[in-house]
């Protein structure tokens, strides 16, 4: 600890089995953690730096860039008692030219609330001779000229040795891989306005080993390109690429028998009413921890019923508590929205009566506040289980009856008053009734982690699949087979079907790729198989997985591909994908991709990118293993083929992996897609709105609605 900040230091290394003991002696005793990150090294570097006493983290895929990622991960991940959550962290070369005793320069300014992020320059410290060679120089030269350039920020060195507080990294949203990751964060800092400082750090040549980047010409090559192409990249995207600050607030109520839940007395008595109220509480900010695990956000408790302090420690001991203050929920909500964006630029309220909430909606929500002024979560009773605001709305909550019907409707009308730009997400279901205790009893099913372990999951990520899911789950489903159905908040009744037909269900971000990772983070089986929901898998598939994987030296797997179509194309189509498994060995999504979950997990799953996450898990999973198809068939709907013709579909994907091998951005490439797939602009059009006496939209015009913009006109 440091100032009563928690210290993690960060130091990627490759084949650095000569000096890394050294270097891990030599980090300072009040540094709480030491994470050497292995980069894929070929001697002993991973046993060495664990008998020195450091935690050994692995990233299989080469890159500097993506073993930081990894060794950040680790460190600001779900806190445990020995492994404090990270407050700054501190990056250091494994090749022991940087000072770790110095660390208290780059540390004290940060841990003393100065600065939130510090470089070690070598420019301005004593810097041995040979120690930096003239690309280095000139490389550094040239970087640091440009940042000053575009964006008005005087740096000497681009030094790996460096400190940051957490809030503040996670805030830069760093995804440089490579070689530009030094120079993205300087940018980024930049472009955040971060306070940020230099301090002078002594260098040493090389203790050992030779270095990746200046010990050979190619490397010098890539380095500066990667360093180059970072700086060009960062100033074509603005500050797009910078994460607004966010904060959300989480409105509860202390479960006291007799105050809580009320409605429900008659059904479950004052105890039971009250246990079922702190269940759904502690769920509500179980998925808040989640959330503010992966994502830079300020969480509060805003709490009434019992003392801050009191609601604290029962139930949100390392979340700030508060007291809701005001008249009635309207005013609270307003005053906790004041208090959040006074430091924030976004703000979210949801309340826990909604167990259906997940991280993924929630993700989806401050991603909505982007584009939109207001963000409303509509309950299917007529209210709100969400809100969220990018400022504060004088006027928005006043003159509602909280306690009647149309509450939604009648915020839509204040919102249409004042201007407001709303987004409305998925309707969900509040518990307020006896009838409403099936919803609650649903997600506690879906959620189960406890009982006999399956043999497969099948996830299978949906929209709005309510004539085809139920069929689907009772061919798969088994004694031996659990199905998950990951819904990327369908507006039909899919989820309902799922449950109702024995699946486990999550509603997660939209996108397949985060759609999956949601299913496989709940899912219990020993292995995972990735269904989409217009595929059918073939008689016996469970043991043919099973058969496969069996293997070791298989990392995944996936069936033959057919379509469910006559006609020549489609037959054509199916040649195309056997000579490209055979050939390149790259199944897609559409043939049911299975492999070992704890492969999975190693492999870090789909991640976000919104394009072609299957062929990305494949290539990554081919450096671990044989990609093998079987011979049994999945048959695909050739709906989409049939929509948009044989030939366009084929040249649209085809140029898809064209655009990624060429380093086209996956976003640009997806609003491409889905343009080119459908003929015309697919950027969300507003519903213009504009509420007239009682003309106002109803609560069943806006759940109507639900998904889209509604841009009112005052």
């Amino acid at each position: 600890m440091r100032n009563g900040q928690s210290v993690a230091v960060i130091i990627p290394a490759l084949d650095e089995e000569a000096t890394i003991a050294r270097v891990i002696a030599r980090v300072p005793e009040w540094a709480d953690r030491i994470i050497v990150v292995d980069n894929g090294s070929t001697d002993t570097t991973a046993s060495t730096a664990f008998a020195a006493g450091a935690e050994v983290v692995y990233e299989p895929v080469a890159g500097y860039g993506r073993a930081c990622l990894t060794g950040i991960a680790e460190a600001t991940g779900k806190e445990r008692k020995d492994k404090p959550r990270a407050d700054i962290l501190v990056f250091l070369d494994a090749d022991g030219s940087d000072e770790p005793e110095q660390m208290d320069r780059l540390v004290d300014p940060i841990a003393s609330g100065q600065m939130d992020m510090v470089i070690g320059s070598r420019t301005l410290g004593d810097a041995a001779p040979g120690s930096m060679t003239p690309p280095q120089r000139v490389g550094n030269r040239i970087a640091t000229f440009c940042i000053k350039t575009l964006w008005g920020v005087r740096y000497t060195d681009l030094g790996p040795f460096r400190a940051i507080r957490g809030r503040s990294l996670e805030s830069l949203a760093m995804d440089d891989a490579a070689f530009g990751w030094t120079v993205q964060m300087q940018i980024r800092a930049s472009k955040a306005r971060l306070n940020t400082a230099e301090t002078p750090v002594d260098y040493a040549r090389r203790a050992g080993g030779n270095s990746k980047i200046s010990g050979t010409v190619s490397g010098v090559f890539r380095a500066g390109k990667g360093i180059l192409g970072c700086v060009a990249r960062e100033y074509m995207q603005g500050r797009s690429s910078v994460k607004p600050r966010e904060a959300l607030g989480v409105f509860a109520k202390y479960p006291s028998p007799g105050k809580a839940k009320t409605r429900l007395i008659p059904a479950l008595g004052a105890d039971g009413a009250a246990e079922l109220h702190e269940q759904m509480l502690r769920h509500a900010l179980r998925c808040v921890d989640e959330l503010a695990s992966e994502r830079a956000v300020e969480t509060t408790v805003w709490q009434t019923g019992a003392e801050a302090h009191a609601f604290a420690e029962r139930f949100a001991p390392d979340t700030p508590c508060r007291d809701q203050t005001g008249q009635d929920l309207g005013e609270r909500m307003h005053n906790a929205f004041v208090a959040m964006l006074s430091g924030a630029d976004r703000a979210i309220i949801v309340g826990t009566d909604c167990p259906e909430i997940s991280p993924g909606l929630l993700e989806d929500a401050f991603d909505a506040l982007g584009r939109n002024d207001l963000v409303l979560g509509p309950a299917a009773d007529g209210g709100y289980y969400l809100v969220g605001l990018k400022r504060p709305a004088a006027g928005l909550f006043q003159g509602i009856a909280w306690g009647a019907g149309g509450v939604l409707r009648k915020t839509l009308s204040r919102a249409a008053s004042i201007g407001l730009k709303t987004r409305l997400l998925t309707v969900l279901s509040d518990v307020d009734h006896p009838e409403d205790i099936g919803v609650w009893r649903r997600v506690r099913i879906s959620l189960e982690t406890s009982g006999p372990v399956p043999a497969l999951s099948v996830i299978i990520p949906t929209l709005n699949e309510a004539e085809r899911i139920g069929p689907l789950i009772d061919r798969v489903k088994s004694d031996e087979t659990e199905v998950i159905v990951a819904d990327g908040q369908s507006d039909d009744a899919t989820r309902e079907i799922a449950a109702g037909h024995g699946a486990r269900v999550v509603i997660a971000s939209k996108g397949r790729g985060r759609q999956m990772d949601a299913g496989a983070k709940i899912a219990r089986g020993r292995s995972l198989l990735f269904l989409h929901a217009d595929t059918e898998l073939p008689e016996g598939f469970a043991r043919t997985v099973e058969r496969t994987l069996r293997d070791p030296r298989v990392a995944v797997g996936a069936f033959r591909f057919a379509l469910d179509a006559r006609g020549r194309a489609f037959r054509v189509v199916e040649a195309g994908v056997r000579l490209r498994c055979k050939l390149f060995k790259t199944p897609y999504g559409d043939q049911a991709l299975f492999l070992r979950a704890d492969t999975f997990r190693e492999l870090g799953g789909f991640g976000s990118t919104p394009i072609m996450e299957d062929l990305d898990l494949v290539r990554r999973a081919a450096k671990r293993g044989r990609v093998r198809v079987v011979r049994q068939t999945a048959v695909t709907s050739a709906r989409r083929w049939k929509g948009a013709g044989v030939l366009k579909v084929t040249v649209i994907n085809r140029l898809c992996v064209l655009g990624r091998a060429i380093g086209i951005p996956a976003s640009s490439l997806a609003a491409w897609r889905s343009r080119a797939r459908s003929g015309k602009d697919t950027h969300r059009r507003s519903v213009q709105i504009e509420p007239t006496g009682s003309g106002a939209p109803s609560a069943e015009r806006a759940i109507s609605i639900a998904g889209s913009e509604v841009e009112a006109k005052k």
